[in-house]
């Protein structure tokens, strides 16, 4: 399992390294966001469960906007280098730890809720969440000129969907 989730830092890591620094905090044409910021936003989800383990809440509304990470593309491959080093040092114990997850549902007013999870569970989802960021990766890099994989930002689900559209 954290083979699978070493992957998917693999796969960020691997995009990030082939970006020029400018590309790290360019605006694509239509798009008000960059890839700096979006790569922070990753993190902060990685960075709070490493936090949890401490404080045993997994706070995902802890965001480090503005910080280095949304400008400097060295921090970022230094950042996730270190989850990088978390996740291969987390054991089956550790693992199974219960968390408390605080989340803003709101859209109108914040709404805070808080929900009883795993670290597992939470790590799957951070996953999942990068995953789905790296797509978007993936199109501010392609609106800027950039090629990338194919299967950068493709979602697990929809590769085995692929593979076996291609069996039949």
């Amino acid at each position: 399992m954290l083979t699978h989730y070493i992957s998917t830092i693999d796969q960020g890591v691997a995009f990030l390294a082939r970006l020029k620094e400018h590309e790290y905090c360019q605006l694509a044409d239509g798009i008000p966001s960059s890839i700096g910021s979006h790569t922070r936003h990753i993190l902060d989800h990685f960075i709070s469960l490493q936090s949890s383990l401490d404080t045993g809440v997994v706070d995902y509304e802890m965001r480090q906007r503005g910080s280095l990470l949304e400008t400097s593309l060295t921090e970022a491959l230094n950042q996730f280098a270190e989850v990088r080093c978390w996740i291969l040092g987390l054991n089956a114990m550790t693992m199974t730890k219960v968390v408390r997850v605080n989340a803003d549902i709101g859209i109108h007013k914040s709404h805070i809720i808080q929900v009883d999870s795993t670290l597992s569970r939470e790590l799957m989802f951070a996953c999942s969440h990068a995953i789905h960021h790296y797509s978007t990766l993936k199109t501010i890099y392609q609106l800027m000129g950039g090629v990338t994989s194919t299967e950068f930002g493709l979602a697990p689900s929809t590769a085995s969907f692929n593979r076996n559209q291609c069996a039949h």
